[in-house]
């Protein structure tokens, strides 16, 4: 809303991942891929300059073909380098501004699986998101049987 000042740019909270229904929600993990000589850094990857920034969280899409996103925090621009100090930043302001770099589109799947070893996603229907969901140990007779 303007009000004659001067206009502040309207910032977005990076929250929970949602698609338009989220019929499915859940879980992501992954694990860094591990630095190999000759091999592109997640850094080298999304083409972002790490004595400046410091990668904090990805956003991966598939939307028809799949996108992502890397947001970084602009150390320059604050001052700071330690992760410590980036924690303790986002405790007194209560949020850490972040900048987000879009990764080119023909890389995005190169992207993914040369920045990650591992990634493991759990989608559960968003009716029952907060019931735990227990898969039964087979019992002892139906090992035998099979």
């Amino acid at each position: 809303m303007w009000d004659g000042s001067a206009m502040e740019p309207r910032a977005r909270v990076l929250g929970p991942a949602s698609t338009h229904f989220n019929d499915y929600v859940g879980t992501v993990a992954a694990d860094d891929a591990p630095a190999i000589m000759d091999r592109p850094s997640l850094y080298e990857l999304a083409q972002i300059d790490r004595d400046r920034y410091t990668i904090l969280a990805v956003d991966l899409t598939v939307d028809g073909p799949a996108s992502a996103t890397v947001y970084a925090f602009d150390r320059a621009e604050h001052g700071t380098s330690l992760h410590a100090e980036i924690i303790e930043l986002g405790r007194s302001r209560g949020e850490v501004p972040v900048v987000p770099f879009d990764v080119p589109a023909p890389n995005v799947e190169d992207f993914i699986r040369q920045a990650f070893r591992r990634i493991s996603v759990r989608f559960v229907t968003q009716t029952l998101r907060d019931q735990v969901l227990v898969v039964p140990e087979p019992s002892a007779t139906e090992d035998i049987e099979a």
